[in-house]
């Protein structure tokens, strides 16, 4: 029987009986209806009544099971999803606004995941709300927040790359996600989940490829693409710092003869101390760059004139004629310098390697070990031709 009509049949039941209880009291149509067709219809409405009493009961024990067997789900549902929050290589969080704060949210739940990327408990997180945007690195913290207010300001999703210090000091890149969940309903807060991953080890591999291309990979040095951007920079100052920027070229002297001599495996070792050198030689904020095979280059940042460079150049060429050790043997090499002056203010790229190619030349020309400035008399080669001797 539907749970519709065994209401009606307790409500129409309990109505007869009320009515023949009315009529035994009054004695009403007793001499009409006599007892027998009063018990008849007594006894039929007082069965409805238990059919549709038992009807119902059973309903409700069976709505009573179903509620149980859903509570059973929710509970086993819920325990699934904790299992899975708890398990997932992330720290999942949930974190309500707080305008007293200083990234703009304190944190509800923070899963166990985050004690194996940053050294601290959950519950430490959560119960000193300033603990997690004083763990943001200095450097990263501006920009950490400035991505948290906008977050909370447009509810949009927040996806930020920063470094954070862990308990012991040590740096961890995070990948920060959050979405924005239906404001807490007792509080009226907004309310944010979230999803912190430790992206460490392809961060440092990003930095590693990028280190790789923009690298000498024997001396550590700048390559050529690196130093153009140096270069680049350094034009662009032009005029709005004092000082001029200044190139120089390095070419060792009679190289291939050292090769030939000492196999390539020592003309490596050879370059990598000359590399040394050259840096040790100048200052911390210029650029050393090895062109190509035994050419080197040298960026001087800002230079007051031309003897500022020429000083460096000798500087330079002091190291390149200190001897090197190679396997108990001192083996000397000397080398050729070229300089040019970005002086003129429209200056290209171009016209600074161009003529610090021809001032090298033109130094070997007047017999090596030794240093000469550009001058526009001396022949050049023109920037393909450059290029293609790589």
């Amino acid at each position: 029987m539907p749970d519709g009509l065994a209401v009606a049949g307790l409500f129409g039941g309990a109505v007869v009986l009320l009515a023949l209880a009315l009529i035994g009291l009054n004695g009403l149509g007793s001499s009409q209806l006599g007892p027998v067709p009063i018990a008849v219809a007594g006894l039929v409405a007082f069965s409805a009544v238990i059919a549709a009493g038992v009807v119902l009961v059973k309903g409700l024990r069976n709505s009573a099971d179903a509620l149980e067997h859903r509570t059973r789900e929710v509970e086993s549902a819920g325990s699934r999803l904790k299992v899975l929050i708890e398990h997932v290589p992330a720290a999942v969080y949930i974190d309500v606004a707080d305008p007293d704060v200083s990234d703009g949210g304190h944190l509800a739940y923070m899963s166990p995941q985050v004690t194996a990327i940053l050294g601290y408990r959950p519950d430490e997180l959560v119960d000193d709300p300033e603990l997690w945007p004083s763990r943001i690195h200095p450097d990263d913290r501006a920009a950490a927040i400035e991505g948290y207010e906008a977050h909370w300001r447009t509810s949009e999703p927040l996806r930020a790359e920063y470094r954070m210090l862990a308990r012991d000091g040590h740096e961890v890149w995070v990948l920060d996600e959050a979405y924005a969940m239906p404001d807490d309903t007792q509080s009226g807060r907004q309310v944010s989940q979230g999803l912190l991953t430790d992206v460490t080890d392809r961060k440092r591999l990003e930095s590693k490829l990028i280190h790789d291309a923009l690298h000498d990979p024997l001396t550590g040095l700048a390559n050529r693409v690196l130093l153009r951007d140096h270069l680049e920079r350094a034009l662009a100052r032009q005029g709005r710092t004092e000082g001029t920027a200044a190139l120089l070229f390095v070419d060792l002297d009679d190289f291939k003869r050292v090769n030939d001599s000492y196999g390539h495996a020592a003309g490596d070792q050879i370059l990598v101390q000359v590399a040394q050198r050259l840096v040790g030689a100048v200052r911390a904020e210029d650029v050393v760059a090895r062109q190509s095979g035994d050419e080197f280059a040298i960026l001087l940042g800002q230079v007051g004139s031309g003897d500022e460079a020429i000083l460096a150049a000798e500087r330079l060429l002091r190291e390149l004629r200190r001897p090197i050790l190679l396997g108990g043997r001192s083996v000397v090499v000397g080398g050729s310098i070229g300089i040019t002056l970005a002086a003129d203010q429209d200056a290209t790229l171009e016209d600074l390697v161009t003529q610090a190619d021809a001032a090298m030349y033109a130094a070997k020309a007047a017999g090596k070990d030794r240093y000469a400035v550009y001058e526009q008399q001396m022949p050049t080669r023109t920037w393909t031709e450059l290029e293609a001797a790589g």
